[in-house]
């Protein structure tokens, strides 16, 4: 049977190691049959093309539907704008979260502690990112449930065109806080934004402002809100490790590691070929789709020993769950401490929990997470 990709397939979502196997070892370049896209799943191959911009460009299909975001730019105006963006999202701006990042994870588990039960994604993994993002980017806390909306909407879109909806609503929502902290600047990174220049550097255009608003918008969201119940679920399926964590709490950054390695939240990202590429014995024209495989990378053998086992123990220190190159995330720095955060509280109201119901993986093409996740734990005292 001739090698088949669809992300969209129940087949795909019960056991896409399997997939993920056949396309590395028989299709490594694999060329869609409706012509859509090419798709890299090695490793080696998918680290490369994410660091060589010259030949797999970050400027897609996307570009054409969203207002200017650095995902979607190359160098030179990609290392121009991020620099200034680095300006409004620093590290000590980021470190200085801890304090307010545990008060809200705390706020969360205290409403399920005394119950014993839980749905984890619903009650905490959807709501902890989307709270400390409010914070962070100065949104209402009555707008975060619609924010919360925006999110999954694009989780779920099959199509670069079908952004465009959720990008204007989350326009119209920055649109308005743009303006207000143009009137009143507060301690938020949209203030920040707006004060991009002030020191010297150039200032950030409207447009670029709203672009960096939603992509930092969704990109804050479902990453964390898909590793967090990811985690979880993969702590529940290793209960050894997961007393390990517990007992030893110095743990659990190599921990989340490799939990971004075996389950990362996002499986692929897009890129445009500048020029025929002939790879594998398979030519990619120009100007063709190709998606970076993250989530096979991660996967192969060829890298990780054993790429299959969940091992703490592991630090896979070259996933490319984050990226590589000069799209290597912005905000891992923030998305490393939150999950910290968040599994540290977790584990610390039910350090022995069993999942009790499952729900399927939710359908996108590039998330990977679940809808829902029902746990059962014993209260302790805290």
């Amino acid at each position: 049977m001739a090698v088949t990709y669809d992300p969209l397939s129940p087949e795909f979502r019960l056991d896409r190691e399997a997939s993920y196997e056949r396309l590395r070892d028989e299709a490594p370049v694999y060329l869609d049959p409706a012509g859509r896209y090419a798709a890299l799943s090695r490793f080696d191959d998918v680290r490369a093309a994410a660091a060589d911009w010259t030949t797999f460009s970050a400027v897609t299909a996307e570009a054409k539907v969203l207002r200017p975001i650095i995902n979607d730019m190359d160098p030179p105006l990609h290392t121009d704008r991020r620099a200034n963006l680095a300006r409004a999202f620093t590290p000590r701006r980021v470190a200085a979260m801890e304090p307010r990042l545990r008060a809200i994870a705390r706020s969360l588990t205290e409403q399920f502690a005394e119950r014993g039960s839980c749905d984890v994604v619903a009650e905490y993994a959807a709501l902890f990112p989307s709270q400390v993002m409010g914070e962070l980017m100065g949104i209402p806390l009555e707008l975060q449930a619609e924010c919360r909306a925006i999110t999954d909407a694009v989780m779920r879109i099959d199509s670069p065109e079908g952004n465009a909806t959720p990008a204007e609503r989350a326009d119209a929502i920055f649109s308005e806080l743009v303006a207000e902290r143009r009137r009143e600047p507060r301690d938020d990174l949209i203030s920040a934004l707006l004060a991009v220049g002030q020191d010297g550097g150039e200032p950030l255009a409207d447009d670029e402002i709203l672009g960096f608003c939603f992509l930092l918008l969704v990109g804050g969201n479902d990453t964390t809100t898909n590793l967090i119940g990811n985690g979880t679920k993969l702590l529940a399926d290793h209960p050894d490790q997961r007393a390990e964590i517990t007992a030893h709490p110095e743990l659990l950054p190599a921990a989340i590691e490799e939990m971004l390695r075996r389950e990362p939240p996002t499986q692929t990202s897009a890129r445009q070929t500048t020029r025929d590429v002939e790879l594998h014995g398979a030519t990619i024209p120009a100007n063709s789709r190709v998606l970076l495989m993250w989530g096979s990378a991660n996967l192969d053998e060829r890298e990780f020993a054993d790429p299959l086992r969940f091992d703490i123990h592991r630090n896979p220190t070259r996933h490319m769950t984050l990226g590589h190159g000069a799209h290597f995330c912005m905000g891992a720095a923030l998305a490393r401490l939150e999950s910290q955060v968040a599994f540290s509280e977790l584990l610390r109201v039910m350090p022995e929990f069993e999942v009790t119901a499952v729900s399927e993986r939710i359908r996108s093409t590039w998330a990977w997470g679940f809808e829902s996740l029902q746990v059962e734990f014993e209260p302790v005292d805290r």
